[in-house]
């Protein structure tokens, strides 16, 4: 009569309670309303609310974190033109002054004719004019430092709420885990999803140490990103500048997006889920997949490692790649690629 009764409230009990302990709790015929139970199921219902709450802040701060990593790319290519123009004007201070007054005068006087006159008066009023313009375009690039760097700890700042939010959050589900943990091991209630919501949490948890790692930003991979093509890796066609191996395999994909955005790769790049990159437990870095599902093909980069927990999966597409060939938890072809020309070696690394 329990096990009928039960059935007959579960489609009006809320769908935590029923996807965590209530099928299990059911199979063994336990009173609903016992004190532990009903405890378990209101805890499970909280952690599932606050974790869901907390994907949804983790997927913005890595949007967000994309676009610090992207403010401090911009700061570090000013630097380098910073660099680039002081040494341009300090070569044009040496011309000028090796030149100098007495040099001007001397060749003036040393001219052999009016036309040789008239050339070296020019060529001395360009040194001025470019050295005026080069030292113009130092103190501009000097001024775009600081205004990238101004960018940078502004974009770090407004995430930074955010990132301490996140804290808070997984301290909390974290608490009420503990206390769910501890609750069924004192009545004996054993549950699947559970053990998979703890592997999701843990993982989460893991993750937060990765916010604050961006270094360098990584290897560079733009110029194999560049072997996509101009569309960047939207065809069923080779690349130019890829060959096919005739290897392939095939399985289920799934696919890992911004709650992953602005975090290091396997390879240290950095990863951005707008592009079409993968990661594969095994697979060399800096070779290519042309992944098949239904009637479209996406090209892409092996880059980090992955997937994991999960062996009926071979690969974790790149949330762009896996929108664009309508993927979820998908079987797919996949065909490898190499470049037509071997990578240098610590670029794939």
């Amino acid at each position: 009569m329990i096990v009928v009764l039960s059935l007959a409230l579960g489609p009006f009990l809320p769908a935590p309670a029923r996807a965590h302990g209530m099928d299990h709790l059911l199979a063994e015929g336990r009173e609903l309303d016992l004190p532990e139970v009903k405890r378990l199921i209101r805890l499970d219902e909280e952690v599932d609310r606050l974790f869901a709450r907390y994907e949804r802040l983790e997927r913005a701060a890595g949007r967000g974190w994309m676009l610090v990593v992207e403010a401090e790319r911009s700061v570090a290519e000013a630097e380098d033109l910073v660099v680039t123009s002081r040494q341009r004007l300090a070569e044009r201070i040496r011309t000028a002054y090796q030149f100098g007054p007495g040099g001007t005068i001397e060749a003036l006087l040393g001219a052999g004719s009016f036309a040789d006159l008239a050339s070296i008066s020019v060529y001395t009023e360009r040194t001025i004019a470019v050295d005026d313009a080069t030292l113009r375009e130092s103190l501009i690039a000097e001024a775009a430092l600081h205004a990238s760097r101004a960018l940078a700890q502004a974009t770090r700042t407004r995430l930074a709420p955010a990132l301490d939010e996140l804290r808070s959050l997984m301290d909390e589900i974290l608490r009420k885990e503990e206390e769910a943990i501890e609750i069924a091991e004192q009545a004996s209630i054993a549950d699947q999803a559970r053990r998979a919501q703890q592997r999701a949490i843990a993982e989460a948890a893991a993750r937060q140490g990765t916010w604050d790692i961006i270094g360098g930003f990584g290897r560079d991979q733009s110029w194999l990103l560049a072997l996509l093509g101009p569309t960047g890796g939207r065809t069923c066609d080779t690349p130019p500048g890829l060959i096919a191996t005739g290897e392939s395999f095939e399985g289920y994909a799934s696919w890992y997006g911004w709650e992953f955005g602005g975090q290091p790769t396997a390879t240290g790049a950095i990863f951005d889920p707008r592009l079409f990159t993968v990661a594969h437990r095994t697979m060399p870095f800096g070779t290519f997949l042309r992944v098949r599902h239904g009637d479209r093909c996406a090209i892409v980069l092996v880059n980090d490692r992955g997937p994991y927990g999960r062996l009926e999966r071979v690969i974790d597409l790149s949330e762009a790649s896996a929108e664009y060939l309508a993927v979820g938890v998908s079987w797919v072809l996949a065909e490898v690629l190499v470049p037509a020309e071997a990578p240098a070696e610590d670029a794939v690394r």
